[in-house]
């Protein structure tokens, strides 16, 4: 229903049509039609969501820099999951990140107006070993090869190993190795090994990552010169660890009807509001629905056409579009 004020304006709307007044200006909008989305349109838009929601988590679970990043994250990483996501020979609808390729999310920069590639002019090496995973830094001068912002006092390079599994609902912080860094130090070539068991089935991802520091606060400890300004960090290393072997000797495993409970680190910490798993199953039942239609729509055409193909109960053969009787 349209409505005519005092000023002799309508406002509301009369059908699929819309009055509306925008400063001294009179608009009449037509509502759009409804679109009936496809079944692949929608799979694609909740796959999507299964991307957003996996890089809510990993930007939680990086919140230590990642709350300095430069507010375009978001997008840089989706795009990098959804790549990881669709590596893969599963179809959609069928897949997650663990089935995906997790090298996508290398080289990732959490701001992108520091990054690391152009703070630091050499690159740590990373690589996965037997045993555990290898670090490599080349030799560099403080004062040449790496920009520090003003007022810096000292600062820190940190190598981190995560693993996350989104199917088994955890993450947990493996490993990390600190490298100070003053102005005119020379840091030496070094290799970092870590020894650390790499959880079966995971995403492992390794990131370096600079944090400055200023003069000393009221607490006495240092203050962080980390903004949206400088902040570099970066995922040097992402790898996708092959599922355990079943195996009745080890925990975890039924052996003689009896449930031997699994080995868990106290490191892990559970994962809140995955959807993963609901997507999925959102995205099956959508597929259910959808042959339903399918084979209602089938149905119905062929039942008009017979419909259509009896006049005074005569039975016409169709040539395209028209009918014509047998003499």
């Amino acid at each position: 229903m349209a409505v005519i004020d005092s000023k002799g304006r309508l406002h509301g709307k009369i059908g699929n049509v819309v009055y509306r007044t925008m400063g001294n200006i009179k608009i009449v909008q037509s509502r759009p039609a409804r679109v009936r989305q496809t079944l692949s349109t929608k799979e694609s838009a909740l796959e999507f969501g299964l991307v957003s929601n996996c890089g809510r988590i990993l930007r939680s679970l990086y919140s230590s820099f990642s709350s300095c990043s430069d507010g375009r994250l978001l997008n840089r990483m989706n795009v990098a999951l959804l790549k990881t996501l669709k590596d893969t020979e599963k179809p959609r609808g069928e897949r997650d990140l663990h089935d995906g390729n997790a090298e996508h999310l290398k080289g990732l920069q959490f701001n992108i107006n520091s990054p690391l590639t152009a703070v630091l002019s050499v690159r740590p090496l990373c690589s996965l070993v037997e045993g555990g995973v290898r670090v490599q830094l080349p030799f560099f001068k403080v004062s040449t090869q790496l920009q520090l912002p003003r007022y810096t006092k000292n600062a820190v390079l940190r190598l981190m190993i995560v693993a996350i599994n989104f199917r088994e609902g955890y993450y947990e912080y493996l490993d990390y190795k600190d490298i100070s860094l003053q102005y005119g130090m020379v840091v030496p070539e070094q290799e970092w090994f870590s020894e650390i068991a790499l959880p079966a089935g995971s995403i492992v991802l390794v990131s370096a990552s600079l944090h400055c520091f200023g003069m000393k606060g009221i607490d006495g400890e240092p203050l962080s010169l980390n903004g949206k300004e400088y902040s570099p960090a970066e995922i040097i290393g992402a790898y996708r660890m092959a599922e355990e072997v079943r195996n009745e000797d080890k925990p975890g495993e039924t052996i003689d009807n009896e449930t031997v409970p699994k080995y868990t680190s106290s490191n892990r910490h559970r994962l809140i509001n995955y959807r993963g798993k609901e997507i999925l199953q959102e995205i099956a039942l959508k597929r259910k629905r959808d042959k339903k239609y399918q084979e209602r729509l089938v149905r119905n055409k062929i039942s008009e056409t017979e419909e259509n193909s009896v006049i005074n109960g005569v039975n016409l053969p169709l040539i395209g579009k028209v009918f014509y009787k047998k003499e």
